[in-house]
């Protein structure tokens, strides 16, 4: 949820009784975001995806996107991430901080992977096909 005013988040509060609940800044540009797609190790691609009503740029929710460069800063920002973890196939997410720069939003599985599939000719399930193959040795 948004409140746009402390009043406004008084009164979203006071609808959840008894909840907990984090508040926090909206940070950059709202309605704007990457999502990296992201195989095993490697990344298979990103989009921007963009909103003209609303903080969230989903698809879904009637955004738009368009296909995004990732620069070497950004990749490696993703790589950190990707070390972490044995992901199968995600998408990770990132918003952007006042200056531009990426700031971390999640880890998704990879519902929205048709973004990808409508900006680049990147064939996402037979990557993830064949890292799954690879997983097992087939």
């Amino acid at each position: 949820m948004l409140a746009s005013s402390d009043v406004e988040l008084i009164n979203i509060a006071e609808k959840l009784p008894g909840q907990r609940f984090v508040v926090q800044k909206l940070s950059g540009n709202p309605g704007r975001d990457v999502r990296v797609f992201v195989v095993g190790k490697e990344i298979v691609g990103s989009v921007l995806r963009l909103s003209q009503s609303g903080f969230r740029a989903n698809l879904s929710l009637g955004g738009t996107v368009e296909p995004y460069k990732l620069n070497e800063q950004e990749k490696s920002i993703v790589m950190k991430i990707v070390n972490h973890f044995n992901f199968g196939m995600v998408g990770i997410d990132f918003i952007f901080d006042e200056k531009g720069r990426f700031l971390f939003n999640e880890i998704e599985d990879v519902a929205g992977s048709r973004t990808l599939s409508m900006t680049s000719k990147t064939d996402i399930v037979k990557l993830y096909l064949d890292y799954i193959y690879g997983c097992f040795g087939i």
